[in-house]
């Protein structure tokens, strides 16, 4: 079989054009070369775990990295007082954290021999495709016109026209994806005749070989959709607005400012660190080395930080 190449589009949006971005989900997938790439940076530690979770978040000031590392190092020693923690520990769960730039990343690395896991272990051993020539990219990213610090002052109508406003796009590009489908119905086949049909949906997975691109391209009238979401609102509930305008007031007069007088006995010990953390911007990731797997997503909102030093960090 020759060299093959997919790639995919997906782009969704208004058909008046760009809107104000509120709330914004995004991710991303890397397998095979794609994997080895994104994955250099890792630990050796991480590199050979079972599979390896983590947090990434970003800073406002590069200069507080080293602080923001110490001070989640005090904290994993303070977990690690708790019995539980401390058995995880023992058992060969690794917890580091590592600081470059405006990037500070915690990695929990869970290794193949880890107590409980030994049929993830054995697994895992099958399903080694550290061989295989393949390689595979996906970029995702969903922005909605919603943002929840502007919900205590929005009208009824203001969030209905922000919920109205949404955008999806996406882009894949896949390699020897043939190589990587063939692998994997044959490890099926050899592993046990239970999994004869997991090797039969592999191959015909193959069929997807057969396309070299495809592409989606979606425009609505947000218009539309607001106007179509308020009447089924009112169709539902008639006191629709009130509802709304009294949680807000719930929100506003009694959930804010009982966070506002609490929060700093939490914050306090922290609150340097706080401050210079973009705290409306983190991700989340997922690896499996063995399987050359990489999976992240995030989370954005560009007010949140500037609303949250304001409210709580002052």
């Amino acid at each position: 079989m020759d060299h093959l190449h997919q790639e995919s589009k997906v782009n969704i949006g208004p058909s008046s054009g760009e809107f104000e971005s509120g709330l914004e989900l995004g991710g991303l997938l890397r397998s095979g070369t794609e994997y080895d790439t994104e994955v250099s940076h890792m630990s050796a530690e991480c590199k050979k775990a079972g599979f390896v979770m983590g947090l990434k978040f970003t800073l406002t000031n590069e200069n507080v990295g080293a602080q923001a590392v110490e001070t989640l190092t005090f904290l994993k020693e303070m977990l690690s007082m708790y019995p539980q923690f401390k058995a995880c520990l023992d058992d060969g769960l690794t917890v580091d954290f590592r600081h470059e730039g405006l990037n500070v990343w915690v990695n929990v690395a869970v290794p193949e021999a880890y107590p409980d896991l030994q049929k993830l272990k054995n697994l895992l051993e099958v399903l080694d495709l550290s061989k295989e020539n393949f390689s595979g990219r996906v970029d995702w990213k969903v922005t909605s016109g919603v943002d929840p610090t502007k919900f205590p002052t929005a009208t009824f109508d203001d969030t209905l026209e922000k919920v109205s406003q949404f955008s999806v796009q996406g882009e894949g590009k896949f390699d020897e994806l043939h190589h990587l489908l063939s692998a994997l119905s044959k490890i099926a086949k050899g592993v046990s005749p239970n999994l004869k049909e997991v090797a039969m949906v592999c191959t015909a997975s193959q069929l997807l070989t057969a396309f070299r691109s495809m592409k989606y391209e979606f425009k609505y009238d947000s218009n539309v959709v607001r106007s179509v979401l308020k009447e089924l609102l009112v169709s539902l509930d008639k006191t629709s607005e009130e509802i709304y305008s009294t949680y807000q007031t719930m929100l506003t007069t009694q959930v804010l400012p009982m966070a506002q007088m609490m929060a700093p006995s939490f914050i306090a010990p922290y609150a340097d660190v706080l401050k210079a953390v973009n705290l409306g911007n983190y991700e989340l990731f997922f690896m499996v080395p063995k399987l050359r797997l990489y999976l992240r997503a995030g989370l954005n909102l560009p007010g949140l930080n500037a609303w949250l030093n304001e409210k709580f960090l002052q």
